[in-house]
């Protein structure tokens, strides 16, 4: 997994907005899962799996729960980068915030602030237009991360956050992929 946290990737991924809550040297984070563009349950079980390691019902449990929820807590800042890596490849948005944030405000802040993190600009929408993957075994893992088993067949447009966009066009550069984010 750490393969797919390239520098690029992680600059991405941490890019603003939406404003991070607390500084990347802070002890401790909680990934909270907010929404899906597409509800595809094994892919979203199967990325809650790699990020909590503990195991499959465990996973179950935590995908199946009302949104917003949090996925796991104690998470190191690169731990917390990977996890929503992870679920936006999947098309699931997340955030991660300071666990001592989480610990010390109540419902109707929490509720209030998650609404707010899902209008960011990182989350909207947009279509990223996916011409060709190379047929090898970097080609493969992009469909794997990326589009899942029941992605489309290049040439394909797929509606997806804009952060998952980026990623995914940086990473169809790295391998020779012809992927672009179409303009709104």
């Amino acid at each position: 997994m750490s393969s797919w946290l390239d520098t690029e990737t992680k600059a991405l991924l941490e890019e603003s907005p939406p404003e991070k809550l607390a500084p990347a040297d802070t002890a401790t984070f909680s990934l909270v899962l907010l929404a899906a563009y597409r509800e595809d349950r094994e892919r979203l079980v199967r990325a809650v799996e790699r990020v909590v390691r503990k195991g499959r019902q465990d996973a179950e449990y935590r995908a199946d729960r009302q949104r917003p929820t949090i996925v796991t807590s104690d998470l190191t800042h690169t731990e917390a980068v990977i996890g929503q890596f992870e679920l936006v490849s999947c098309d699931a948005i997340s955030v991660f915030l300071c666990d001592d944030v989480i610990a010390g405000s109540d419902g109707a802040y929490l509720s209030g602030l998650y609404a707010s993190l899902l209008q960011s600009e990182e989350f909207r929408e947009t279509t990223v237009h996916i011409e060709s993957i190379p047929d090898n075994d970097a080609g493969d893992r992009f469909r794997e991360q990326f589009l899942g088993d029941k992605g489309p067949a290049p040439p394909a447009d797929l509606a997806v956050a804009l952060k998952k966009a980026r990623i995914m066009a940086h990473w169809g550069d790295k391998i020779g992929a012809r992927v672009s984010i179409v303009a709104d």
